[in-house]
């Protein structure tokens, strides 16, 4: 059974920082439940959970542009090897 943490701020909606004083737990954790994650872990103190929140975010936002600027790039290489005359049907 996990450990209740000793401190929990709301800090907004989505985001809830919970502190763990004592075990195996002990520190900051910050979890995003749009994600129904934890970005941060053991951090020791608030400052570095949400430093730790904003690197993970800003990796996957990294990742995300790249997807897309990729997808982006073959529907337009699609579009362009079709006919000008193509119709879709309805």
């Amino acid at each position: 059974m996990s450990k209740l943490p000793d401190n929990v701020i709301e800090v907004s909606d989505t985001l809830t920082l919970c502190e763990y004083k004592t075990g195996g737990s002990k520190g900051f954790w910050l979890y995003d439940s749009t994600r129904g994650m934890n970005l941060a872990m053991r951090e020791n103190t608030e400052t570095d959970a949400f430093v730790e929140a904003l690197d993970y975010y800003q990796t996957r936002l990294r990742t995300i542009e790249k997807d897309y600027s990729n997808l982006a790039k073959e529907v337009r290489e699609f579009f362009s090897r079709l006919p000008e005359d193509f119709e879709v049907a309805k």
